[in-house]
């Protein structure tokens, strides 16, 4: 099976503060495959994946992205699920609506009743009970929301998953359907992604980097 790169970093280096983060790094994300990106806190993973979603940008070097055809692209959309839930307890929307705005941000009701069926597979994947569906998502537990956030990561069909410390926020029942996911995501030849502590943490990985500063390939399938 191929594994051709959908994202390529070369001699990416990136200041905070005037402070050095990240210091030529060159690192690739393949198709197919699962990549761990391990480190110490501070080393600069955090930094690395906000480069990756665009939230931040370099001072030097490049990040590219393709398609799994070998074309460049421009940034795709990536599934991102964070490492503590991001939903305000307060927030008067429920798991439906999160999910339907990050595929559709502004879209109207026509558009809302036409993705329900998207929406709905989405958080059944993520293993909501579908009568939490329309619950404000202030009225669910952590573990639940936590599976809202998973659904809105894997809505639209991603060719990339980035998972900042999914063992960390997840409750046992939803780390079991998460490694499912991964598998399955995997098998469909999705690139995932995940910054974590423990390599093996999510069914091992097939590509380790260590960021620490710099970057180093510390094992390859």
């Amino acid at each position: 099976m191929s594994h051709p790169p959908l994202i390529e970093a070369e001699g990416l280096s990136v200041s905070l503060s005037n402070r050095p983060v990240l210091r030529n790094v060159s690192l690739a994300i393949r198709a197919g495959l699962r990549t761990a990106i391990v480190g110490p806190n501070g080393g600069g993973k955090t930094t690395f994946v906000r480069v990756i979603l665009g939230f931040l940008g370099a001072d030097s070097g490049t990040i590219r992205f393709f398609d799994p055809s070998g074309t460049e692209i421009a940034r795709p959309r990536i599934g991102y699920l964070p490492q503590r839930s991001t939903l305000a307890p307060d927030a008067p929307v429920s798991a439906l609506d999160v999910v339907f705005l990050s595929l559709f941000p502004g879209a109207g009701w026509p558009i809302r009743v036409r993705s329900l069926p998207e929406v709905r597979e989405a958080l059944n994947r993520a293993g909501l009970d579908p009568s939490l569906s329309a619950v404000p998502v202030g009225r669910l537990s952590g573990g639940q929301r936590q599976r809202v956030l998973l659904a809105r990561t894997l809505a639209g069909s991603p060719q990339i998953l980035i998972l900042d410390e999914p063992d960390t926020a997840l409750d046992a029942g939803g780390l079991r359907t998460l490694r499912r996911l991964i598998a399955e995501e995997v098998e469909r030849g999705k690139a995932v992604v995940y910054v974590t502590h423990d390599s093996s943490a999510m069914g091992g990985a097939d590509v380790i980097y260590r960021i620490d500063g710099s970057a180093s390939l510390e094992e390859s399938c």
